[in-house]
């Protein structure tokens, strides 16, 4: 899994405050919703999924719970969020079949065609080579296998605003992104076929709204005792912004689907 080497940004108090505002478990907008329009018409069920990125198990343990995923192997690089997501799959009683690994950036781990579902929602922005990423998808997934995923794209360069630049000045993210169509070309010249990509742009301008009034008012004072003065303001600031280069179409959350080859999808 290639990843950036850094100091852990999802510490205990920043991962608080992104369940603060998107729900237990979830460290990346819409929650279950927002993964039930991922996987819309697409065959799960009984299948073999890697989610990768897994940050704190709960879209793993949902996607054998609700979707019926036969086995999940979910992987991340950081050890704090294994543990978590282990003890959320046994308290599901789903041990047997959510399992987590601690991996290192670079390849996945993971043995040629021996999966039929590459998961990923909202990891792959901080991968500092997505098509690499993209190969190792294709080479772990069974023929007719699914690669299916949500990862923060951008607009053109017009879209790079002074209002969007902000943003990224002030979050200090180490976001690696791509736009659309590059996006598309990546994923279809390393082999995948039947490729879409589901631009999400305009609902987030909506959903901005939502995440920003659980940080305003009273919910502010409550988030303010739960993580501090300073973790509280960084976090509503940092929407503030972001609404910023949501609207001016520089941030663009974006579903992606291809196929490997072969007889049958999944």
């Amino acid at each position: 899994m290639s990843q950036t080497e850094t100091v852990s940004q999802y510490n205990d108090k920043f991962n608080e405050a992104l369940q603060w505002m998107w729900g237990d478990g979830y460290l990346a907008p819409g929650g279950p919703e927002e993964v039930a329009e991922m996987l819309r018409d697409l065959p799960i069920k009984d299948a073999d999924v890697v989610d990768v990125g897994s940050g704190l198990g709960v879209i793993a343990v949902l996607l054998a719970e609700k979707y019926g995923a036969g086995s999940v192997m979910g992987i991340d690089v950081e050890a704090h969020l294994i543990d978590q997501s282990t003890a959320r799959a046994e308290a599901a009683g789903l041990e047997d079949r959510v399992r987590f690994k601690l991996v290192e950036p670079g390849p996945l781990p993971l043995d040629d065609e021996s999966l039929d579902v590459v998961f990923s929602k909202d990891a792959i922005v901080h991968m500092p080579d997505k098509v690499a990423f993209y190969r190792e998808a294709l080479r772990v997934l069974r023929p007719g296998g699914l690669m299916v995923g949500s990862d923060w794209l951008r607009g053109d360069e017009t879209t790079l605003t002074s209002r969007a630049q902000s943003w990224l000045d002030f979050v200090h993210l180490d976001f690696r992104m791509s736009d659309l169509e590059s996006t598309r070309s990546a994923i279809s010249n390393v082999g995948f076929e039947k490729v879409s990509l589901r631009d999400r742009n305009e609902w987030y301008q909506t959903e901005i709204n939502k995440e920003i009034s659980t940080l305003e008012g009273e919910n502010f004072s409550k988030l303010e005792q739960l993580i501090g003065k300073d973790e509280a303001g960084y976090r509503l600031e940092s929407s503030r912004l972001k609404k910023c280069a949501i609207d001016d179409g520089f941030l663009r959350p974006t579903h992606f689907f291809g196929y490997k080859p072969g007889a049958s999808e999944v």
